[in-house]
């Protein structure tokens, strides 16, 4: 049953994340990017908050969904807003900086978890 929870709670923010992404152009449209990224960041805040003073897995679990929806909603907004702010000689340095810094961010998260994986490991 623990390993069920673990995983559910690992999982939620990915789940508000396609969520996120799934309504993150919508909100875009409807009110603008600056406004959209301001709920992404409301959604981060909360979540966190939620998660900091969980006193259950399943409030972590709300939290968690909660982050992920910011983490999507942002994924969509970043790089339209990006775009669409930066002088068109170089639009797409800056678009593709910001994607390299997320995917590297992500690349080097993993790095250290393996690293403490294997340092925390107790045979």
């Amino acid at each position: 049953m623990m390993i069920v929870m673990q995983e559910v709670i690992v999982g939620m923010a990915l789940i508000g994340a396609i969520f996120g992404a799934a309504i993150g152009g919508v909100i875009n449209d409807n009110l603008g990017r600056k406004r959209a990224t301001i709920i992404a960041d409301v959604c981060f805040v909360a979540g966190s908050i939620i998660m900091a003073g969980a006193p259950n897995p399943y409030v972590i679990i709300m939290g968690r969904f909660l982050v992920g929806l910011g983490v999507g909603a942002a994924s969509v907004t970043a790089p339209v807003y990006i775009a669409e702010v930066s002088p068109s000689e170089i639009r797409g340095g800056l678009v593709s900086a910001n994607t390299l810094m997320v995917t590297g961010g992500q690349f080097l998260s993993y790095v250290v978890n393996y690293g403490l994986t294997r340092v925390l490991h107790y045979p």
